[in-house]
């Protein structure tokens, strides 16, 4: 495989590996199924991406509506995704139990932000990880 770089940047935060559109998996010369993942090696040491716990971007984002969450787990575990708004109060919390590998959570603004829109936060974690990021509501 061959890239190009059309910006500036470290590519441990620019490229990654997920099974989000196509399944993330190679094969050894024994037809074992194995993980995929990139090691990048540079001044701070080794970072290792797509093979682990991984939180994506909502889509869409901003969103009116109705917004997904999809994360990835290297095993199957129970998960929480928890949304919080700009002051840090909580306005939405679901636990499950989900598959190793792809997973999504559909967020309803409707039952999420009753009243209001503008920034908020979501995380996932699990019993050993955790992410946050940012996500937009608007009208």
């Amino acid at each position: 495989v061959r890239f190009r770089a059309t910006q500036a940047g470290e590519l441990s935060k620019l490229l990654s590996v997920s099974s989000r559109i196509t399944r993330a998996e190679s094969y050894s010369v024994n037809n074992d199924k194995m993980d995929v993942g990139f090691r990048f090696n540079g001044a701070n040491g080794s970072t290792v991406t797509g093979v682990g716990f991984e939180l994506y971007q909502n889509q869409p984002n901003p969103f009116v509506n109705k917004t997904f969450v999809g994360f990835h787990l290297p095993a199957a575990a129970q998960a929480t995704l928890t949304v919080y708004d700009e002051t840090g109060r909580m306005l939405f919390t679901q636990q499950g139990d989900f598959a190793k590998g792809y997973n999504q959570i559909a967020i309803d603004a409707g039952t999420v932000i009753p009243q209001g829109t503008g920034m908020l936060y979501y995380k996932v974690a699990t019993a050993t990880d955790a992410a946050t990021r940012k996500m937009i509501q608007t009208k």
